[in-house]
């Protein structure tokens, strides 16, 4: 059971901050997806915070902004935001795919990016999503009663198991993202069953395809839970930048970067999977797009492969 002596709920950030210096003893919770699972009789027995802080209500925290080439995605907006809204699927469309694996409506409606990034799980579905969109997080701190802010790529915010660049007086105000509405893209996600578990693998990966409809203008892989921080796959994507669209070099893309892989357990299962996920991931972007795939290539090749891919 959770128990807590005061509730609060700030709709500013700066009566956040004014919160923060008055209490001192406090936890934060946005969505409580993490904290709550861990209060029921029995998993954890009780659990006791003086305070609680809810940043949920945070108008800075909510804001949702579609500019012609970035999309600005508050930190508290919820799952089903990114699996419902219309704007969303059209400008950055990973993210609804994404919420499709990540937990059922129940749970989408309360889990928040923020909570899924700060957390810094190897294993987090939103992350592999958000650095192939170039992300850019936005913190806001407080220092001598005056608040200021900083930004960091997302690459450089998760400094790896549970931990980020995040100190005590600081907030995620929100992401700054690529919008891709040119773009096509695909989410893999390999677990013991769909949404309502942490990955083993998951895959993100973004195409563009250039005006010849014949070559990779731009691919973007990123993937997660094989390795302490979700990564990109750098070496596949620059591999893949200007080539031809067909069988042979993508089956060479997708061995090049196995060593990213740092696991001890199963590695050989997690190299497997993570290969056929990232062929599955580029043929599954390719078969969204508007090219035609010629003479059924991409197909017959995603239909040889297709055991092995839900290994």
């Amino acid at each position: 059971m959770l128990r807590y002596d005061k509730y609060f709920i700030p709709k500013d950030l700066n009566e956040y901050f004014n919160l923060t210096e008055d209490i001192k003893d406090y936890r934060i919770v946005a969505g409580c997806t993490d904290t709550l699972p861990w209060a029921r009789e029995g998993r954890a027995g009780d659990i006791y915070f003086k305070n609680i802080i809810d940043v949920s209500k945070i108008d800075d925290l909510n804001k949702f902004i579609i500019k012609k080439d970035k999309v600005i995605l508050g930190s508290a907006i919820t799952f089903q935001k990114l699996f419902l809204d219309n704007d969303i699927r059209q400008n950055i469309k990973i993210l609804p795919q994404v919420a499709v694996w990540f937990a059922d409506d129940q749970i989408r409606e309360q889990a928040t990016i923020g909570g899924n990034i700060v957390n810094a799980s190897p294993a987090a579905d939103g992350t592999p999503a958000f650095l192939t969109l170039n992300c850019n997080v936005n913190i806001v701190g407080r220092n001598n009663k005056e608040n200021y802010q900083r930004n960091i790529k997302l690459e450089k915010f998760i400094l790896g198991r549970n931990k980020v660049d995040l100190k005590n007086n600081e907030i995620i105000s929100h992401f700054e993202l690529d919008n891709i509405i040119d773009y096509c893209c695909s989410f893999e996600k390999v677990g013991h069953r769909r949404s309502l578990v942490i990955s083993t693998v998951c895959v993100s990966c973004i195409i563009k395809i250039a005006d010849d409809k014949k070559t990779f203008s731009d691919v973007r892989l990123a993937v997660g839970g094989v390795s302490e921080i979700p990564k990109r796959l750098l070496n596949t994507e620059n591999f893949l930048i200007g080539k031809l669209i067909n069988e042979e070099n993508i089956s060479k893309a997708s061995i090049i970067d196995l060593d990213v892989i740092n696991s001890r357990s199963r590695l050989e299962y997690r190299k497997e999977v993570l290969k056929n996920f990232i062929i599955r991931s580029i043929i599954n972007s390719l078969k969204k797009s508007k090219i035609s795939l010629k003479d059924n290539i991409i197909n017959n090749f995603y239909l040889d492969k297709k055991e092995s891919i839900y290994a």
